[in-house]
């Protein structure tokens, strides 16, 4: 099947397949970070604080339209928030929200389904560093 392409172009095949594959499996995820080493400063209110980075990856169709997962921002703070809660969180503070549609990544088949991340980050107040069950 593949005898008449080039090596050029099936490592360029190649490339994009592995950036679709890449695309699907990470479609539908959070990644949450954390910073919570202040070197025993507490924050404004005088409780422990931490800074908290939560990214949600998602397959959508014609920009609005989720596939897999939901990279909204609204569901993305409600991932930011339900994070700070398992951690025991009693206040967040939201500094940062971004949005990001990868429509150019895989043409003409991106500019109709694409990756979409959304990022939300701030402060998260009151928290123990550890997952509440």
């Amino acid at each position: 099947m593949f005898e008449r392409y080039t090596s050029s172009m099936k490592s360029h095949l190649m490339c994009w397949f592995f950036v679709l594959i890449s695309s699907l499996l990470l479609s539908g995820c959070s990644l949450h970070t954390h910073a919570d080493k202040f070197n025993g400063v507490a924050g404004i209110r005088g409780e422990p604080v931490e800074y908290q980075k939560t990214n949600t990856w998602a397959l959508h169709a014609l920009w609005i339209f989720p596939l897999a997962g939901d990279a909204s921002i609204e569901n993305a703070v409600n991932e930011f928030s339900s994070e700070a809660s398992k951690r025991g969180a009693t206040r967040i503070n939201i500094e940062e929200t971004f949005s990001f549609t990868y429509w150019f990544i895989f043409p003409p088949f991106s500019f109709f389904i694409h990756p979409v991340n959304a990022t939300i980050s701030g402060n998260v107040e009151g928290t123990t560093g550890k997952v509440k069950k």
